[in-house]
């Protein structure tokens, strides 16, 4: 695993894209749907004219011309590809040429540009592509889902807590988020820059740029991490991007040389059996959690990770605290932010990010 932009697979898939499809722009969901109504939905039908199957999402045209004289393409945008691989869709229940019916939020800056939630396709089946929506047109068999299914593991309470290292965890939400989340205490040209963060335009990740501390631990959607032994050291392996983050176990401070990079200088300790790490040398714009985006943060930045086992190694807690005095007028804290549980069945999928669309993007 290693820190990167995208693979050989996306820049293929990226100049046929160009070349072939003149594919407009992408916004995307632990991405960002924030270009999306998330509280109206549209309904139409159409034949699909051309597919993407690819990170960040999986997009789709889909021309209406037959049936109401419109020569203007629908531009669908769909779940990531990672977690449509994950729940075992194939990529051939859409084809170029079938007709579908389609369901979603439409977007607030563009015409015919949707966020699809529900997908008729021509066999029959509809396709659930968005988390506790309701189906539409079909039932039972015929519905399918693309949500994960994941077990609250446990194990044999004689297990060693540390037993995590190397296991592949999935993050799940289970904590109440503090009350500074609803109104951060903010600097005021923390505020100012704020109120000034367009997500749909200014978001790197939506670039396929890969994301830095603290967007890749606390955004990261629903994608594993893992531990693993390096030497003395451990590496925080994530799924997305497929990222390795170091973490050095030495004791050893910095140097006064460290270089500031997106994933900053990681200083990690056992308390007992839970995992202290310490970020500073981060060179990332923005500070963002669930609820909180756009927030600017400065090389001053410093971020406290605590990964507390349960159930013998098989869940963690993890909590946080962040200081910046540039972002934020006193320390904030997140305590229970995710908890991550072992998924003895599961396997890192790879994951390579196809940027089709930064060119389009419009602002507010």
């Amino acid at each position: 695993m290693r820190y990167r932009t995208s693979g050989r697979t996306a820049a293929l898939a990226a100049a046929i894209v160009a070349s072939a499809l003149g594919w407009p722009p992408r916004v995307s969901a632990h991405h960002s749907t924030a270009e999306y109504d998330a509280k109206q939905v549209v309904e139409a039908r159409g034949k699909v004219v051309s597919l993407l199957w690819a990170n960040p999402h999986v997009r789709f045209q889909v021309s209406t011309k037959e049936i109401d004289g419109n020569d203007e393409l629908w531009q669908i945008e769909s779940a990531d590809l990672t977690r449509l691989d994950r729940v075992g869709l194939p990529h051939d229940i859409v084809k170029i040429g079938d007709v579908v019916t389609f369901a979603g939020n439409p977007s607030t800056r563009r015409e015919r540009r949707l966020y699809v939630t529900n997908l008729l396709v021509a066999d029959g089946r509809e396709i659930l592509l968005r988390g506790n929506v309701p189906a539409r047109w079909a039932t039972g068999e015929r519905v399918v889902s693309t949500d994960p299914t994941f077990t609250k593991t446990a194990e044999s309470a004689t297990a060693n807590n540390r037993s995590f290292v190397g296991r592949v965890l999935v993050p799940m939400r289970e904590g109440k988020a503090p009350a500074w989340v609803a109104k951060p205490p903010l600097t005021d040209a923390a505020r100012v820059k704020q109120a000034a963060y367009d997500e749909v335009v200014d978001d790197p990740v939506l670039g396929c740029v890969s994301p830095g501390m603290p967007r890749v631990i606390l955004r990261s959607g629903p994608y594993a991490i893992r531990f693993i032994e390096r030497g003395s050291d451990l590496v925080l392996q994530n799924e997305w991007f497929e990222i390795d983050r170091l973490i050095h176990m030495d004791g050893k401070e910095p140097a006064a040389s460290e270089p500031y990079t997106p994933l900053g200088y990681s200083a990690g300790k056992w308390d007992g059996d839970g995992l202290v790490i310490t970020t500073t040398h981060i060179d990332w714009p923005y500070f963002e959690l669930y609820g909180l985006v756009g927030v600017p943060q400065s090389r001053a930045m410093k971020i406290v990770e605590r990964f507390t086992p349960r159930d013998a190694g098989s869940t963690l807690q993890y909590d946080w605290t962040a200081t910046d005095p540039s972002a934020f007028t006193e320390t904030v804290s997140y305590e229970n932010y995710a908890t991550f549980r072992w998924q003895p069945k599961l396997e890192f999928l790879p994951y390579d990010c196809v940027e089709t669309e930064r060119k389009a993007r419009r602002p507010r």
